[in-house]
């Protein structure tokens, strides 16, 4: 009687336990596609909330980065975003120090060195800090076959700036490397990329790992770019790939056209890195104005969050500026939305969709509902482009809410013949990821099943 194969040890990686919706579909995907080609897997997640991560998906996890480090991050991010929160915080001063303070505040240049300076520190704290967490991360990694990373904008500094993604993604690439793990970066996406340190990072982490592709022709032209050797494939986003649950029962349905609406707390201080309060009062008045005229013109709307923190509180600000018609009964009841599945149920409501954030477009042509875009991200525009719908997409930045109305009513016009296109474009986008799994997974033996097998 032969011995039987050891099980497989698989390690998924991802910035998501965040309340994002659109980063727990992308981790969802690779368990369940890691699931069907090695049923009897061990899966182990590396995330930035592993409470959260095994409570969602049912996994083993442990966290990507030190916890102290986390907040000191979160810490960072809120005092340099929020510049008004920083000032209603400060003590007040008197007496010698606050003239000393006031001195050296008016030498020329001395305030920028000051920030580079603790920018410095930090980083050279968290770098110190490392070695017990580096110690406990390679005994979690040891004796995987692959370690997965699963998809998202993971190449980026835009959040924690080169010691956030950057340096994440290259110390695990090095512990893989004395664990003798394989690792496969998938349909990630890339920018912004500013520091000279993160761009380093990047370039040691891509030219080590044993699989990477991109999820857009945008990320691969800057990668590239960067001077990283090989080749930079492009592939769907991983979500494309995804089993999306069945929606859960809905209310009462309209008897108008629904319009689901998803906006994105655009320079708003409670999300965005650099806010900006004019910007975001201009972004949620214009949301205002068109919602008033979904209303009015016989429509109905429901709006919809993907982050489940963030979007909510900018729905409720764009209801309270519909100038009295926010409560109005056009406005559908919006049901709790927490994890996949009520995402679902509460697209499944819509006939129609506009979205600003790139996997609330996604999983909407998943569902095979006409997307018209709001893009603060070229990517959202390149992800509409390639579902067939090129034509319906806004940028952010300077929309005008007379624009938007005149896209959503031909959205509305040619709503059935985008719908065929879209279904059309679905099938290549998933065969593509089957392709693509069958080559990651490849890495290890493991091979194709037979109905994964492209047709001859």
């Amino acid at each position: 009687m032969g011995l039987s194969e050891p099980r497989r040890k698989i390690c998924v990686i991802s910035h998501g336990g965040t309340k994002n919706l659109g980063d727990e579909a992308l981790f969802a995907t690779v368990v369940q596609n890691t699931r069907l080609r090695l049923p009897d897997a061990e899966i182990i997640g590396f995330t930035i909330s592993p409470e959260d991560t095994r409570e969602r998906h049912g996994i083993p996890c442990f966290p990507i980065r030190r916890s102290e480090r986390i907040s000191q991050s979160q810490s960072a991010t809120s005092a340099d975003v929020s510049p008004q929160a920083g000032a209603s915080a400060a003590p007040a001063t008197t007496g010698g120090s606050g003239g000393l303070k006031r001195a050296l505040k008016s030498i020329p240049g001395l305030r920028p060195l000051i920030s580079i300076v603790r920018g410095f520190a930090s980083g050279l704290v968290s770098v110190l800090g490392e070695p017990r967490f580096l110690i406990q991360s390679y005994r979690r990694l040891k004796g995987a076959q692959l370690l997965l990373a699963a998809g998202g904008q993971q190449l980026n500094d835009g959040y924690g700036g080169p010691w956030g993604y950057p340096f994440t993604l290259y110390k695990w690439t090095l512990l893989a490397k004395l664990t003798g793990t394989k690792v496969a970066l998938l349909s990630v996406g890339a920018g912004p990329i500013d520091s000279p340190l993160s761009k380093f990072f990047f370039r040691r982490t891509l030219n080590m790992v044993n699989y990477r592709s991109y999820r857009d022709g945008i990320s691969s032209k800057l990668m590239a770019s960067l001077g990283i050797k090989g080749e930079h494939p492009v592939f769907p986003d991983l979500v494309y790939s995804l089993r999306l649950p069945e929606p859960k029962p809905s209310p009462a349905g309209s008897e108008r056209v629904v319009v689901g609406t998803n906006p994105v707390p655009f320079f708003g201080a409670h999300y965005w890195p650099m806010p900006d309060e004019a910007r975001y009062q201009e972004y949620v008045h214009k949301f205002a104005k068109f919602a008033e005229w979904l209303d009015k013109s016989g429509r109905s709307v429901l709006f919809f969050p993907t982050q489940v923190r963030a979007d909510v509180i900018t729905i409720n600000d764009i209801r309270a500026a519909m100038n009295g018609s926010g409560n109005s009964p056009n406005l559908l009841a919006r049901q709790p939305i927490q994890n996949l599945e009520d995402l679902v149920s509460e697209i499944s409501r819509a006939d129609l969709i506009v979205a600003n954030r790139y996997h609330a477009i996604l999983v909407s042509l998943m569902m095979n509902k006409p997307v018209l875009g709001i893009a603060y991200h070229e990517k959202s525009r390149a992800l509409l482009e390639q579902a067939g719908q090129g034509d319906y997409v806004l940028k952010i930045e300077d929309f005008k809410t007379e624009e938007l109305i005149e896209r959503l009513e031909a959205l509305e016009a040619n709503a059935s013949a985008l719908k065929k296109r879209i279904s059309e474009r679905m099938a290549p986008l998933r065969k593509a990821l089957e392709e693509q799994y069958d080559v990651v997974f490849g890495l290890i033996g493991v091979k194709p099943a037979p109905t994964q097998r492209p047709a001859a």
